[in-house]
């Protein structure tokens, strides 16, 4: 089983998952291997515990529009309690948490933003939905959702596909966005978030797009090149009671956003994740949820692991014009 293990030095969590060595990879370099996302391959996978599909067909086969699986290696695992065990200083706990696979087309589609617009608000839907069915969990605190997309950044298989884990605790930088969106309300009664999508909307100088309900943007302190958020205008701390209307919508921006950066850098490898108000139902009002989309262009080198900074090469308001000049 994975354990978590607690840094006694910076109380940071790492999660000791040897399973996840055995992962296999397909990268369409070998044509014989058959891709287990693809329709007709689904026994290739665990059963699936949630899908999209027409109503005269049967679980695990075909007929999905997407589909939702256990990870066959998980990072963490649902099995068992949450045992803790300290020897001196060092700490641990077993492994426990929820470790899931959106896999986005029945299609061999390798790149996300190929798929239709209603396509991908059908996935936001599995989001939402999944979400919504795993916080009824007491033992989950925080459900992160996050995609890689291309080998350098994280994918060992390369059908479109996200994940999903549910966590009992709240991960480290879900905490301190927390802390600091906290502390910015405690001072000034507004919500910071809201206050960054209101402010890059009128400067322009960091906005990719506006649309009615959400704002596209170059974070001021971007850590990456061309690093992009989606932020709702209206605050709104949880993901998952997201509307279907806005889902529709949330659609229309994020495809804008990943057909943009696959003109600009001719479809770069990258990562997204959604950052979500842990699941303790409380009405926030200084913690606003959003999208970040992390384009993998440089490599994190000595300098960042010595120091915790990043260093970014591309100033994020010359990522925005290069953005904006896209016609699509």
């Amino acid at each position: 089983m994975p354990e978590i293990r607690i840094d006694p030095v910076t109380g940071r969590a790492i999660i000791i998952a040897a399973e996840r060595a055995k992962r296999p990879r397909h990268d369409g370099t070998n044509e014989e291997s058959p891709c287990p996302f693809c329709a007709g391959n689904e026994q290739m996978t665990p059963p699936e515990v949630f899908a999209y599909r027409d109503p005269q067909s049967s679980p695990d086969a075909p007929g999905w529009t997407v589909r939702v699986v256990p990870n066959k290696y998980p990072a963490l695992d649902n099995e068992g309690g949450g045992a803790s065990s300290r020897r001196g200083v060092y700490e641990s706990t077993a492994g426990l948490g929820v470790h899931e696979v959106i896999i986005e087309s029945p299609e061999h589609v390798v790149n996300v933003g190929e798929l239709s617009e209603e396509q991908l608000a059908t996935v936001l839907r599995v989001y939402r939905e999944r979400m919504l069915a795993l916080s009824k969990d007491e033992r989950w605190r925080s459900i992160l959702v996050y995609k890689n997309q291309g080998a350098p950044a994280g994918a060992t298989l390369e059908h479109v596909h996200s994940q999903l884990i549910a966590l009992p605790e709240a991960p480290e930088q879900l905490r301190a966005e927390i802390g600091g969106a906290r502390r910015y309300y405690e001072a000034n009664g507004r919500c910071l978030f809201c206050e960054i999508a209101r402010q890059d909307a009128e400067g322009g100088a960091r906005l990719v797009a506006e649309h009615e309900r959400w704002v596209t943007l170059c974070p001021y302190a971007a850590r990456f090149p061309f690093e992009i958020w989606i932020l709702p205008k209206r605050h709104a701390p949880y993901f998952e009671r997201s509307s279907d209307q806005n889902l529709a919508e949330l659609a229309h921006c994020l495809r804008d956003a990943l057909a943009r950066l696959n003109r600009v850098l001719d479809h770069p490898p990258f990562n997204y994740l959604i950052h979500s108000y842990p699941l303790d139902g409380a009405e926030t009002r200084h913690y606003h949820w959003h999208i970040e989309i992390l384009p993998k262009l440089v490599q994190v080198a000595g300098f960042e692991w010595g120091s915790g900074m990043f260093i970014n090469p591309v100033a994020p308001e010359d990522a925005v014009r290069l953005l904006r000049q896209v016609t699509l």
